[in-house]
């Protein structure tokens, strides 16, 4: 069957284009200080409680937990400028 000349062309489609990667997070600060932190709660638990499990447990529990946000602080503090 011929066709029309008057009769619009098919255009080729675009292809999608892939979805974009997201930036990876930079966690470095909170991880250096979560480490930090932690060392130094254990060094705190152990000056204070001996050498109890449970002093350097927990010394270094809440030592990181402090160095968690300590530097998440960091972290949002660099990201700003």
């Amino acid at each position: 069957m011929p066709e029309s000349k008057n009769r619009p062309q098919h255009h080729p489609h675009p292809h999608p284009l892939p979805p974009k990667a997201r930036p990876k997070k930079n966690n470095k600060a909170v991880i250096t200080g979560i480490i930090f932190f932690a060392l130094l709660g254990v060094g705190i638990g152990y000056f204070i409680g001996g050498d109890g499990l449970v002093a350097l447990g927990s010394g270094g529990i809440v030592g990181a937990i402090a160095g968690y946000f300590f530097g998440h602080q960091i972290d949002k503090a660099l990201k700003t400028k």
